[in-house]
């Protein structure tokens, strides 16, 4: 396994900058993520902080035993016991098989980080994954995109039980037929391998011990990273709810302190150019009521109630208080709370986000302020394409780079290579024969805009379609060439499905679990062993 650091040509500015460690975004930040002083820094200032370390270790113990918990995993949670221990911490949508490549990235970047910063301060660093069971739209975690005759199709499983769209997915038990029958038609797409038959047969295990989705995606997970002692939360647990009351009810005695300071800096980042795709107001409470199977986002109107949009429910601050404290279950964060609540929670070190969420967190260091809390070090989890050793050789035979395919895709290469393979340089000779047309049709417009502006007119038009006849019989001939050399063709489509999918990156459209069929189950624990580039844009392995 060899990992290549490239450049992105096409990301936000704020990830650049972040990365590039301009003023302009670090200044909303606490640390900086790539010196190592700053993990010395955060740890001093994590031991002056107290966190109910008991109660949290009796909730993970929990949770984490309904997945099928390894002596790794338990060993990790019982080190939360110890004053000095923190937590390198991240979290994602619960995806069908892990969803969207990037999850196991971030996974990745976590215990990479959690691993080195453990050795570092010579002190418990446990990585830790919040499942985001909360989250509400089903439709994006509902179907993985596969590989089959040369193209991506996206499968989605056929469940069709009736449910609101608001309620959360770790709400929603995973109906058992309809699950097995998405995971055939998911292997019916693969190559059988060395590595087919317990990867399906871990597959389906893990939908045994399941009940719901967010369970699913626990237990294949927990088999994929058994040696790596991975803690899964579930955000929406009532037992861990319980935990949180208590800072539930902090956020909301300081909401407006909050709300105000998150949108005046989202302001001021958007005046300095960064675009966040959040939606901030001061009267915004950024908390979830859960009510009737469905997650309502409250806000405060001019009579500081707290109602939601729709206005299905309405509380005084002292009503909504007291229901917290005796229900914390229906309450949930948005992405302006769930951060601070994780802070309260977990002493965490580092946070490993996505350029989105590294995006909304640049808004939130007014928020931690608001509440006496500290914004922790935010570290951008590795940006990675997974390359077939295979198909280096494909690209090295037909002069394909490896930077220009991650950014680009191969059509440019394609096409020079097309026009290469005429004895005629076909596209010069258009151009020739359409020079060739002008001179000889010169004649024609000199004595129609003699004649009138209307002949003139005809003229003009009468130019133009013979080029687009012209254009016609271009299109033809390269059409004509590319069936000569369709094998090669195939060739340079199967690099961009693979490598520049839909138009963008690998990790944002493939699975895991193809890349496990091919490789095997160890592959996600391989790539802990790739080097710590945080400050890189992206990474291509080498498999």
């Amino acid at each position: 396994m060899e990992a290549k650091p490239i450049e992105l040509t096409q990301q936000a500015n704020l990830i650049k900058d972040y990365r590039d460690r301009k003023e302009s975004i670090y200044k909303h930040f606490q640390y900086d993520p790539f010196q190592l002083r700053s993990f010395r820094s955060r740890y001093e200032y994590l031991m002056g902080q107290t966190y109910k370390r008991e109660a949290l270790v009796k909730v993970l113990k929990e949770q984490n035993e309904r997945w099928v918990m390894t002596s790794k995993v338990q060993q990790n949670i019982e080190a939360l016991l110890d004053e000095k221990s923190t937590v390198v911490i991240g979290g994602q949508q619960t995806g069908l098989l892990t969803g969207p490549l990037y999850t196991i990235h971030k996974i990745v970047s976590i215990i990479i980080q959690a691993n080195e910063m453990s050795e570092y301060l010579k002190s418990p660093v446990i990585p830790v994954f919040w499942m985001a069971g909360e989250d509400h739209d089903f439709l994006e975690i509902d179907h993985v995109f596969t590989y089959q005759d040369q193209e991506l199709n996206k499968v989605r499983i056929d469940d069709e039980t009736p449910f609101d769209y608001k309620s959360p997915i770790s709400k929603r038990e995973i109906p058992v037929v309809e699950a097995e029958r998405f995971i055939d038609q998911v292997f019916e797409t693969f190559q059988e391998t060395e590595h087919t038959k317990e990867l399906y047969e871990t597959v389906r295990q893990s939908l045994n011990n399941s009940k719901t989705y967010v369970d699913f995606f626990a237990c294949f997970l927990n088999q994929l990273f058994e040696k790596d002692g991975l803690v899964l939360v579930d955000a929406d647990e009532r037992n861990l709810r319980m935990l949180e009351r208590d800072y539930f009810i902090r956020m909301v005695e300081n909401r407006e302190d909050i709300a105000t300071k998150t949108a005046e800096r989202l302001k001021a980042l958007t005046a300095s150019g960064y675009h966040i795709n959040l939606d901030a107001k001061s009267t915004d409470a950024h908390l979830f009521y859960h009510h009737d199977g469905e997650r309502l986002l409250l806000e405060v109107d001019t009579n500081g109630r707290y109602r939601s949009k729709g206005g299905e429910v309405s509380f005084l601050e002292a009503e909504l208080k007291e229901l917290i404290y005796h229900s914390p279950e229906q309450f949930s964060n948005n992405v302006v709370t769930r951060p601070l609540m994780q802070e309260f929670v977990f002493p965490v070190l580092s946070f490993v986000g996505g350029p989105g969420e590294i995006g909304y967190w640049s808004s939130l260091k007014g928020a931690f302020e608001a509440v006496n809390l500290q914004l922790p070090i935010v570290t951008p989890r590795l940006s990675l394409t997974l390359m077939k050793r295979n198909h280096q050789s494909i690209m090295n035979q037909y002069h394909v780079d490896e930077t220009d395919l991650i950014n680009n895709g191969t059509y440019q290469d394609k096409m020079s290579w097309l026009k290469r393979q005429s004895k005629y340089p076909l596209e010069e000779t258009v151009q020739q024969v359409k020079k060739q047309m002008e001179v000889a049709h010169q004649p024609l417009q000199e004595i129609a805009q003699s004649v009138s502006n209307d002949m003139a007119a005809l003229t003009e038009t009468n130019l133009k379609q013979i080029e687009d006849e012209i254009n016609y019989v271009e299109k033809k001939l390269y059409h004509a060439i590319k069936g000569q050399h369709q094998d090669v063709v195939l060739r340079f489509d199967d690099l961009d499905s693979f490598y520049y999918p839909l138009g963008g990156l690998q990790e944002r459209v493939w699975n895991v679990v193809y890349w496990l069929n091919e490789y095997g189950l160890d592959l996600p624990e391989s790539l802990t062993k790739i080097p710590p580039r945080f400050e890189q844009d992206h990474q291509i392995v080498i498999l």
